[in-house]
Parts: C-alpha cells; structure tokens; sequence
C-alpha cells in the first residue's frame, strides 16, 4: 500500500504549475468577456518565417473561400485516384492563395466572427496531407504540414487564451454555518457550498462552445498532445489559484510534528475546508468544463483530467498522512474524524470514473484514509485510559457529578454525530483484527451481536463505572456515598437516554440495569439516612404498665430533634443537580417520615403542657420537617432552621 512521505515540504514549492499565462492573446472573435481585441503573439507571427509561405503574396479584396475550399476539394480528389504513386502532381495555384488567406487570419489581431474557414481549412489539409503521403517525394506534404502547424499553433494560442480569460470572482466564497462540540475545542466543518454570486471556473457558453471547436479540431489533425498541454496548464493554474485564495500554501507538512495542538486545530480546519471546497465544488466545476470542452472525446479528457488534479490531491494527502502519524490523544478524535469524512467526499468526488489512473488515485486516498481511522481506534484506546489512570484523592463536594463523568458521556455524545463514521470505521478496524484490546469487559446485559462500535462504547461506560465506584470509597458518609453514586448514575442513564444512538448500542437491558442501580442507591440512602431517624420516634418502650413514660418521651423527643438538625446541617450542602431526581429524592423522604412524625406528635404532644415546655421537647410541627426536607440537595452551606410554635 502506498505510503505518503511526511518530508513533503511547503505545497507551493513542489507544485507550481509550469507556465504563467498572462501572456499576449489572440483570438477568433472581435469580442471578449471584456469587450477588448486580444493581440497575436509576436511569437506565432513569425514563426516558420524563413518558409516561403510567409512571402509576400498579394490577396484580392473578393477573394471566394468557398471556391478555395471547394478547389482544394477537388485537387485531393484528382490525386486521391493516382494510380502511379512515384511522382506526385505539382500543387495547383489555389495553394498560394490559400497560403496567403491563412496567413492573413492567423496573423491579424482582430479577425472577423466567421471562424468557419479556419476549421474547414484544416479538414482539407488533413485530407491532402493523408493523400500526399502515398507519395514519395514529400516537398508537397512539407508545404502541407506546415500550413497545417500555422492553424494548429494559432489555435493552440487561442484556446490557451480563451481557458485564462474567465471572469470568475477573486475570491471564493464558502457559505458555511459552523457548531461548535462543548469544551472540546472542535469546530466541526459542514460541507461549503458556493454563494449565489460565485461563477467558477467563469465561461459564457459560446467561449466554451469556442473551445469545444478548436479541441474537437486540434484532436482531429493529430494534434492531441498540445491541445491538452494547453488546457492542462491553464485549468491547473486556475485551481491552484483558488486553493492559494483559501490560504492553501500555508499548509506545510513539515512544521505539523512542531506545533502544538492548539495551533495545529486551526491548521486541519483550513485543510478541511479546503479539501470539502476542492471536493464539492472546484472538481465538480471542472469536470463539466472538461466533458464540456472536450465532449467528442471523454476518453482523453478523463486522463488529463486525473492527472491535472493528482498534483493538489497528492500535497493535500501528504499534509493528512503526517498529521495521521501523530500520538493518539482522545482530545483529537473529532478533527480524525472531520478529516476522515472529508476525505471520503475527495475519494467520492473523483470516484466516478474507471481510468486506471484515476484508480491509482483512489488507492492512495484509501492508503491515507486508513491510517486516519487507525488513529480514530486508538484514540478511544486513549480515552480508555485515561479513564482508568483518573485518580483523583480528594472527592466531588456534596456527592455532585463527577466532571469525569460529564467528560466521557459528552465525548460520547458528540461522537455520535459521527455514528456512520465511526460504525464504518469500527467495522473495518474488526475485520483487520485492529482493535485494542480492552482492559475491561462489556456488561453481561451487553447484546453480543451488537457492532464493534457499540462493543467499544460499552467498554468505555464499564470503565467509567469501575472508577467511579473507586472514587466513592472517598467518602466516609455512606449516606453521602450513595448521593454521589445515584446522581452520576442518574446523570449517565439520562445522557444515554438522550442520544438515540448510545441507546441503541448499548440496549435497553443496559438502560433497565442503571435505573435499577439508581433505584438501589436512592434506598440505601434513605434507609442509612432517614430509617435511622424514624427509630427515634417509634412507638417501643414509651408505655409502661399501660402509661406513658414521661422521660422516655422525652429522650425520644430530644433524640429526634438532635438527629434531624444534624442530618440538615451535614446535608444541606450536598447537590442533586437533576431536578427531577432531587423531586424524587424530597418526595421519597417526605412520605416515609411527615406521617409518621404526625402520628408520633398527635398521639403524644397532650402529655406536655403548652408553652416553653412543649416548644423544648416538639422542636418542630410536621410542616416545619417538610418544608426543611424541601430545601435539602440543593448545595446551601446554611439554611435557616424555622419552626412554628403551638
């Protein structure tokens, strides 16, 4: 498989094209896109000068091109039917005057709209030069052939002049809307699409149908190599001038292992951009051109085609190649995986054809490709890791979120914008036996048959379960313990819940088992908590010999009131962010203890007497234990203790 150097250099200096066309023009028409003549290069005025073609012959003023073509028609025929192939029939007088009308259209430098004669002309001199040739004396066909190179040289000079002067816009503008993933530093890049005012490559349609009759031309009289010279240089200059517009020399292969991250996001968002801009417009424009231009003949337009583009793509693969070989880092996985997709686009793009050089083209597109999704696998083995090797001593005050929590299930999240990416991905990856190996196992309740993609986020979640486990070892309150533990559960099973795509990898037997884990937590928390406050109250021990114990009562009292006001000020700092779950939470304890504090109190506060003494023992009136329960988990360091009095 082909492999792409990282020692690629600066783009501009490997791949300037070979000519700069801001050369003098000429042209067919008195008409141009800017309403201007265009001049004959002197170049081609007196080329071939020394011949006697260029001698001065006078050219009436109602010379019949018709007649000519007509004459020349008939003199091919006559010599077409020679039998004796020895001495060829001297050239008839029409050729001095057809020299000399020849040499009047490729030399002026406005020329009149009737092209028709240039065209025909060359469809004679192909016949004679063909018939000539059985001959053996070749004087004739050497006058022939460069009469014909004269037409051949001027058109090549007009076609290369018609192919610059386009009147496309100077800049290229990308309609883009842009989102940023949360605190991942990514920018994820949609696909540009070209502005209403944008006209690449810029062409009216009688230019290209101008072109499309001097290459059918050109093609015809075996000039095929300089037609498509000419249009190679000239469309290969205008699509390196609108990637050098979109800062596309600035990508350097080289300085990609230099940089650091932050630097580097910036450079593979301009490299983005430009491969989707390349990809979904630029090739798409140049290939209509092409089939355009070059319409009775696709096949030659197809290779130059591959080759006019592979230059760019080749500096574009070399820059991903070497950003591909960098450390994995999960904090990287978005920009892999916007380059992978923009990647297949450029692959797409050109994918519609079966020339082999086209083929070659892909392969090394693949090669490149590859080695991105390679480091899209081993960046989940990143995150992996970094999960286990999170070991943080000191924990989350009041039993919050764990930020590691909302790390992982929002990295998750914001990967599923990528699902059939990564399920392709994963898919390959499985089948090339390039998975990681897994320091943990998928849940029990994990589908076996689910994809390798869902098999790689079911190991993430177990990992993040493992360690969050070991971070509420941190808290010696097991009440606090199981608050820390319900609000992450809760907090993963409603991020999983949300994203339509981790729910369905992971399954719903997974989404059942965290609910009945949350559901655990939250009874372990209320019976650690609040079933020990209820022992306060019960109703063993208060009766002797069928009469209340006054001291008894009492004590209970006192112990009810000195453990609720501590359970308030040890908890009232601890967090429940989730509402609902903190709704639950305050429900939950309200209807465990409010009715039987009410019984406990409406059965015994007659046996104290009204005033100071009552307020001493019945701190609080059950309306008083539900609206402090209601101020419970929301993170208050002090929240005043009210009461109502009898």
């Amino acid at each position: 498989m082909e492999k792409h150097s990282s020692k690629s250099g600066s783009f501009i200096g490997r791949h300037r094209w070979r000519s700069n066309l801001e050369s003098p023009r000429s042209s067919f028409s008195h008409k141009s896109h800017h309403h201007k003549s265009r001049v004959l290069p002197d170049t081609l005025i007196h080329s071939e000068s020394s011949d006697d073609l260029n001698d001065s012959i006078p050219l009436p003023d109602d010379v019949d091109h018709n007649q000519i073509l007509a004459d020349l028609d008939a003199f091919a025929h006559r010599i077409s039917n020679i039998q004796d192939k020895t001495t060829p029939p001297e050239l008839p007088d029409v050729i001095d005057t057809f020299s000399a009308v020849i040499k009047s259209k490729t030399r002026k430098s406005t020329v009149d709209e009737d092209n028709t004669f240039l065209y025909e002309s060359v469809h004679r001199l192909c016949k004679l030069k063909t018939a000539l040739a059985e001959f053996s004396n070749t004087s004739q066909l050497d006058k022939i052939g460069k009469l014909l190179r004269q037409i051949m040289k001027f058109m090549e000079e007009e076609l290369r002049a018609l192919l610059v002067d386009s009147h496309v816009s100077r800049e290229p503008k990308l309609k883009v809307i842009s989102s940023k993933h949360f605190s991942f530093k990514s920018e994820r890049c949609p696909i540009p699409e070209p502005s209403k005012d944008e006209d690449y490559p810029g062409f009216l349609e009688e230019d290209i149908s101008k072109m499309n009759k001097i290459v059918k031309t050109m093609i015809s009289a075996g000039y095929k190599n300089e037609c498509s010279n000419a249009y190679s240089i000239a469309r290969g200059n205008a699509l390196y001038e609108q990637l050098r517009r979109l800062n596309f020399e600035k990508l350097n292969a080289e300085e990609v292992q230099k940089l650091s991250w932050e630097w580097l996001e910036a450079d593979i968002t301009r490299w983005i951009r430009i491969i989707k801009h390349f990809s979904h417009f630029l090739i798409p424009a140049e290939w209509k051109l092409g089939e355009l231009v070059f319409s009775d003949d696709s096949s030659i337009f197809r290779g130059l085609f591959v080759n006019l583009i592979r230059s760019l793509i080749t500096s574009l693969l070399d820059y991903a190649a070497t950003v591909a070989m960098m450390k994995p880092s999960a904090e990287r996985l978005f920009k892999f995986l916007d380059m992978h997709e923009a990647l297949h686009g450029l692959k797409d793009a050109i994918n519609g054809e079966e020339h082999e050089s086209c083929i070659d083209l892909n392969s090394e597109i693949s090669s490149v490709i590859e080695r991105i999704a390679e480091g899209v696998v081993n960046m989940f083995g990143d995150l992996e890791k970094s999960i286990r090797h999170d070991a943080a001593k000191t924990p989350v005050p009041g039993g919050a979120v764990h930020p590691l929590t909302r790390y992982v299930l929002n990295y998750l999240r914001y990967a599923c914008d990528y699902i059939d990416t990564l399920e392709q991905i994963f898919q390959q990856s499985a089948k090339l036996n390039q998975l990681p190996t897994s320091s943990s196992s998928p849940p029990e309740d994990m589908d076996t048959e689910k994809s390798p993609l869902a098999a790689q986020i079911a190991s993430v979640m177990s990992l993040l379960d493992g360690n969050l486990a070991v971070k509420s070892t941190l808290y010696k309150d097991p009440s606090l313990r199981d608050i820390f533990l319900m609000n992450n559960g809760r907090y993963i099973l409603q991020k999983v819940k949300g994203s339509s795509e981790i729910k369905k990898m992971l399954g719903d037997n997974w989404c059942r088992r965290r609910s009945s884990e949350v559901r655990h937590y939250h009874k372990s928390y209320q019976r650690e908590t609040w079933a020990r406050l209820l022992q306060c109250i019960t109703q063993e021990g208060i009766l002797v010999n069928g009469k209340v114990n006054k001291k008894v009562l009492k004590e209970r009292f006192k112990n009810f009131n000195a453990m609720f006001d501590e359970i308030h000020k040890t908890q009232g700092p601890w967090v429940v962010s989730d509402e609902q779950l903190q709704s639950e939470l305050r429900a939950s304890i309200s209807a465990v203890v409010i009715p039987a504090y009410r019984s406990f109190v409406g059965r015994y506060k007659h046996h104290f007497e009204a005033g100071k003494n009552m307020d001493k023992y019945i701190k609080y009136q059950p309306e008083d234990i539900e609206a402090l329960i209601e101020t419970l988990f929301e993170g208050n360091h002090s929240t005043s203790m009210s009461r109502r009095r009898f």
